[in-house]
């Protein structure tokens, strides 16, 4: 028994015959025909009229779940399907959305190189594309060496963020498994912006494996930029576990936005982001979220079970580039001041 039979004809509508009946829009059937894989994917998302959420709903349903971060990722061209479980849950996507069976699929082309011969830095927009209408950050980052940052994978990255009785963020403790997709790369930047209204920059302490090298400081635009040099270079191939800690000077009782968050401009396979409240004054609420490069966050918040020690954790996978972050509602408000923005480290 076939199954039905449909043609897509540019500049026309396609009807699929059989137990359920789609129109597809003209514009779609052409993006179906010629692709890119993307742009089909997006149009037949928004022609369904489904969210992101329903879509993820559904496909749970029948049994091939996939994240709202991959679908994003999908349908802006970041990332594509590939695995064999994402080809799966790619039929049943095309179900779902209501277009012809295998019309997505055939859009892939063959798989993308992976492992070591994909280059991180083919993708990334340089350092300085985060910053690109803030003038100052520019030119800090031209005064340090960055020409290695896209040639180190990130393999996994755990921050401890510690926040005080009065729910303001102190300290952060931070340890990266980072391995060079070239020789001499020799150091690992941090960048901050928003990291404290005080004239004292943070206290940066190295830990493990490297040591603090140059720290440029903007106080008007609450920009922070600093080196972590390893304590040697790398050959290609090999792995570095580095740690250390960014200490905030005191500011008092400051924050209305209490929250944490990393901007990641390459993919990192683990990210791990652990809060350490003080026990006796748990969070109200605590929450992650999930934005793209821009910041628009594109999945609904999960929230966080705080245990009875005040610890809790959130974790990302195969994640990037976009922001991972945490925010909660302190046990008590804080006394009223001038509102700052919470640190916003870049990975």
């Amino acid at each position: 028994m076939t199954g039905p039979k449909t043609e897509i004809r540019p500049g026309a509508s396609a009807v699929v015959r059989g137990d359920r009946e789609s129109s597809i829009s003209a514009e779609l059937a052409e993006l179906l025909r010629t692709g890119p894989f993307e742009a089909a994917l997006r149009t037949a998302i928004r022609s369904s009229r489904l969210s992101l959420e329903r879509i993820q709903h559904r496909l749970r349903a029948r049994g091939t779940p996939v994240s709202i971060t991959a679908l994003s990722y999908w349908q802006s061209g970041r990332r594509r399907p590939e695995r064999p479980d994402s080809l799966l849950a790619l039929q049943q996507l095309e179900s779902v959305l209501g277009v012809p069976e295998g019309a997505l699929s055939a859009l892939l082309g063959p798989p993308r190189p992976r492992g070591r011969t994909r280059q991180a830095s083919s993708d990334a927009p340089p350092l300085s594309a985060f910053w690109a209408d803030n003038e100052s950050a520019v030119e800090l980052l031209t005064r340090i060496d960055t020409s290695h940052d896209s040639k180190l994978t990130r393999l996994s990255h755990h921050d401890v963020v510690h926040v005080d009785d009065q729910g303001e963020l102190r300290k952060i403790r931070t340890r990266k498994l980072i391995r060079a997709e070239c020789n001499g790369a020799d150091r690992w930047i941090i960048m901050f912006d928003g990291a404290s209204s005080s004239e004292t920059p943070p206290i940066i302490r190295p830990i493990r494996s490297c040591r603090l090298g140059q720290v440029l400081t903007d106080h008007a635009r609450d920009m922070v930029v600093a080196e972590l040099l390893f304590d040697r270079a790398l050959a290609r191939g090999e792995t570095i576990l580095i740690e250390y800690e960014i200490i905030e000077p005191p500011t008092g009782l400051n924050e209305d936005d209490h929250s944490f968050c990393r901007v990641f401009r390459l993919p990192v396979r683990q990210y791990v982001i652990e809060l350490q409240f003080d026990p006796a004054h748990p969070p109200r609420k605590c929450e992650s979220y999930v934005g793209d490069s821009s910041g628009q966050e594109v999945e609904q918040p999960k929230s966080l079970a705080v245990d009875r020690y005040g610890r809790t954790h959130a974790v990302a996978l195969d994640f990037g580039m976009g922001v991972f972050g945490v925010r909660w509602d302190p046990d008590a408000p804080a006394s009223p001041a001038p509102q700052q923005p919470s640190p916003a480290p870049r990975a």
